[in-house]
């Protein structure tokens, strides 16, 4: 079962998206707060294939706690699609995203990018 970190701040958007991510069989785990020594420490133990990652969080910038993660040492690297209200598709790619979807966005947009990012480099 592929493992998906949803960091997301508003409520009814994290519960809608795992609803709809648990309903396609992905086990999914949604951090207590977005602060990102929690998220990086969910990384290291957890090693979720993906992190979808909202660039506008209450206390913290989605796209520092990537570019945090992508400086980090750590041997496991998930694939991080960062989402936005705004169109930060450059700044995301630049901080090391896979992929950045402009919110309000399909759930199969959605659905098929994770498909598409879960499928084993070589493959």
């Amino acid at each position: 079962m592929i493992k998906i970190l949803l960091v997301e701040d508003h409520t009814h958007t994290q519960q809608l998206l795992r609803t709809l991510l648990e309903l396609e069989g992905y086990q999914v785990l949604t951090p207590s707060s977005s602060d990102p020594q929690k998220i990086m420490t969910i990384v290291q133990q957890e090693h979720p294939a993906i992190i979808i990652l909202d660039a506008h969080l209450h206390d913290f910038s989605g796209i520092e706690i990537l570019a945090h993660l992508r400086g980090s040492s750590f041997e496991f690297q998930p694939k991080v699609i960062l989402t936005s209200g705004e169109d930060l598709s450059v700044e995301s790619y630049k901080a090391g995203a896979e992929a950045f979807l402009l919110k309000p966005f399909a759930p199969e947009k959605l659905l098929h990018l994770i498909k598409s990012l879960a499928i084993p480099q070589g493959s």
